[in-house]
């Protein structure tokens, strides 16, 4: 008491509420009328020093303080606090005192028969425990929110197992009209019975088809504690067991579905969702969403059967024109990942364009299939000439939005560039820089437009373009503005004339000509003779690109990775790591190298502007080879 009352004395002295003696925090308000008036209320004193007591856990301190506040104001809230502390300091046989007490107060309070039982369950007396926790199953109340009291408390002592009897003898009572099979299933997630849990969500979703969202909720807040894919697989097995057993339950099919997206199981999900719309008609909008997220995931095989379901459905489905679209540009992403690509597939995919433009027409919805097919018939096929009459004539359709005109003026100019019209490339890029000046597509016009001025050796009004894009809110196109804008600059502070630089500048144009001997002449000078102690770590990296453009990939691969060991400081190596793995993922065929390449750039160069698009390759690799692994085990013990 000596400690509390010491404590007291200085807090009330500093506080200068009352002179310096004190008894008990009425005491407090009697002596000073003005605080028992203030509103709204202020804590007493010893309140508050007994909860400072409890967060720094001196549990001895606090229970003399709590006992004391208990004894003058006797009520839940301090009996809360002073139990804990009781518990803490395992005094049971004071805590068993005030249970019985708090019990008199509050007789029809089930939370205190539970204390009861915790306590003596604590003190070794099992028998009694037992005892006081089977008389509250056996006169259960039948109101429901007298059950969630009971098994709140129970649950919260951590008597799982007897709060899902509970839940269950209450649902079947003779006046009871509720399930409990969600509370049911939530009992066994904290027991960790999640085998029972699963079961008793989908009994639920079985009996409340209308509240799925829940179940998705409530499911999605599981998975994250699943660290080693067990919960996955488990949910997997129930879901697809629920399907197959009730082939008429929609929901259980949605719901596999859903698990399909979340796990990015994408080929399980496009056979999901096919047999919904088989099954169950008028599930197109299901369909997109898939395509569009394989999409998004680069998983273009699928991106492109999801299309093309919904596609040849044609005039039956709405969404005909979104899915004609979609479809043209994942077959186009097929084409540009799939390593043996080569010029017939490109004119096949340039017959599909054409034919999606005549069936759909030139507007706003398909510009996006003229830009991707001009691109494939300029860059891929070299037919400049009727990737610019295909762009003309779309621009020529009067009502097109801002935003579709500016991406057709961009890739008309990209291909100016490339056959060598630079000033009439340059004033569409300052087009769409003036018309669009707030929108991504600007700042990638004024990108391009420095990027000319780098081209012909203007790199004072490169700098200053690139400079106004440090800021862009495209990272992309930031990090791009800042990576050139560093290059000039480095350049120029050893290169003082500029010879390198040029050459660099002729060598990068060239390279985007398609004249890759012409580039690979000029890159070959500067290494003989570099101006500057950046321009081994460049002609290195341009290098590297150049011989992937060739398709000579093995020599392409060992560039990069000179670059990589020589240079692990340079700007370009993040560039260098992540061009490497993709190339010995799509062209080499080596994704354990590939995998080892996505994790140094992860762990390594985590601001990199590649390191999220590493992750989520990575992730579908390690997938794919866990997948591999298991069907491996599945074969071996066939």
């Amino acid at each position: 008491m000596r400690i509390i009352a010491k404590y007291l004395l200085f807090l009330v002295a500093i506080s200068g509420i009352i002179p310096m003696s004190i008894a008990s925090a009425q005491d407090i308000r009697q002596a000073n009328p003005i605080l028992s008036q203030q509103q709204p209320y202020q804590q007493d004193p010893m309140e508050k020093l007994a909860i400072n007591f409890y967060r720094e856990k001196e549990y001895g301190k606090a229970a003399e303080l709590f006992e004391q506040l208990y004894n003058i104001k006797p009520g839940n809230y301090y009996y809360n606090y002073y139990f804990n502390c009781l518990m803490a300091l395992k005094d049971y046989k004071q805590a068993e005192r005030l249970v019985k007490q708090q019990k008199k107060l509050s007789q029809n309070n089930y939370r205190y028969l539970i204390d009861e039982a915790y306590v003596a369950d604590l003190s070794g007396n099992k028998k009694k425990s037992d005892k006081i926790l089977n008389k509250i199953l056996e006169d259960l109340p039948a109101q429901r929110n007298q059950i969630m009291q009971i098994t709140s408390g129970l649950q919260s002592k951590g008597y799982h197992n007897m709060a899902i009897k509970v839940f269950q003898k209450a649902s079947m009572m003779a006046d009871n009209n509720y399930s409990y099979n969600f509370e049911i299933a939530d009992a066994y997630l904290y027991s960790g019975d999640y085998d029972s849990m699963f079961d008793g969500y989908i009994t639920y979703l079985k009996q409340n088809p209308g509240d799925i969202q829940r179940i998705k909720s409530k499911l999605q807040n599981v998975m994250r504690m699943d660290v080693n894919s067990n919960l996955s697989e488990m949910l997997k097995m129930k879901l697809l067991q629920g399907a197959q057993e009730n082939t008429d339950n929609v929901q259980l099919s949605e719901m596999l579905l859903w698990y399909s997206l979340q796990t990015k199981d994408f080929e399980m999900a496009y056979r999901q969702a096919t047999a919904i719309d088989r099954r169950f008609g008028d599930r197109d909008l299901d369909m997109l969403e898939l395509a569009n997220i394989a999409f998004s995931n680069y998983n273009f095989d699928i991106s492109t059967k999801a299309y093309n379901y919904v596609k040849n459905k044609k005039n039956s489905t709405p969404y005909y024109e979104d899915s004609y679209k979609g479809y043209f540009l994942s077959v186009v992403k097929q084409a540009e990942e799939n390593p043996y690509s080569n010029i017939n597939d490109y004119e096949e995919l340039e017959k599909t364009g054409i034919m999606a433009i005549n069936v759909l027409g030139l507007n706003n919805r398909t510009s996006d299939i003229v830009t991707n097919l001009a691109d494939i018939t300029a860059f891929k096929l070299s037919k400049y000439d009727d990737a610019v009459e295909m762009i003309e004539k779309a621009l020529s359709n009067h009502r097109l939005d801002k935003k579709n005109e500016a991406e057709l003026k961009l890739k008309l100019a990209d291909i100016l560039v490339a056959t060598g019209r630079i000033w009439d490339a340059t004033l569409l890029y300052s087009q769409v820089e003036s018309d669009m000046k707030n929108e991504p597509v600007g700042h990638e016009a004024k990108l391009k437009n420095a990027k000319v001025f780098y081209y012909v050796g203007e790199f004072d009004w490169a700098g200053t373009k690139l400079d106004i894009l440090k800021s862009a809110t495209s990272k992309l196109i930031a990090n791009d503005a800042i990576e050139l804008s560093l290059f000039i600059n480095n350049m120029r502070e050893e290169d003082t004339i500029g010879f390198d630089l040029r050459k660099f500048a002729g060598a990068d144009l060239y390279t985007y000509q398609g004249k890759y001997d012409s580039a690979m002449m000029l890159l070959n000078k500067i290494e003989k003779d570099p101006a500057s102690i950046y321009s081994m770590e460049y002609v290195l990296y341009n290098k590297a690109r150049l011989y992937s453009k060739r398709n000579d990939f093995h020599q392409a691969d060992s560039v990069f990775n000179k670059l990589i060991m020589s240079y692990p400081e340079s700007i370009k190596a993040d560039n260098a790591l992540f061009e490497r793995a993709e190339l010995l993922r799509t062209r080499l065929n080596n994704k354990d190298e590939a995998l080892k390449l996505y994790m140094i750039l992860m762990s390594d160069y985590p601001e990199s502007i590649y390191s999220g698009k590493a992750r989520k390759i990575y992730r579908l690799l390690s997938k794919d080879e866990v997948e591999g692994e298991r069907e491996e085990v599945q074969d071996e013990n066939m």
